[in-house]
């Protein structure tokens, strides 16, 4: 690669990906933990159900699940 490609880019700043480096220290002892997010605020939104659905397998591969609920957030404009 040339360097001219990346002129802000510092070679010696840049650390190549070493699988040593990912591991943890410890190893967590609780489950894996997933928030699910989805942003439709209708009755019946699709994208709530996926997100649902998507917990539902989570949970029954072993994660622990929250789905973070926005219809409790203002929606623009609708408050000062």
């Amino acid at each position: 690669m040339d360097d001219g490609e990346f002129p802000a880019l510092h070679r010696d700043l840049l650390l190549l990906p070493d699988p040593a480096r990912l591991e943890p220290v410890a190893r967590a002892t609780h489950k894996p933990r997933v928030l699910l997010l989805y942003g439709s605020l209708r009755e019946r939104s699709y994208s709530r159900f996926a997100t649902e659905e998507a917990a539902r397998l989570l949970d029954l591969m072993g994660a622990e699940t929250r789905i973070y609920d926005p219809r409790d957030l203002p929606v623009a404009n609708s408050v000062p």
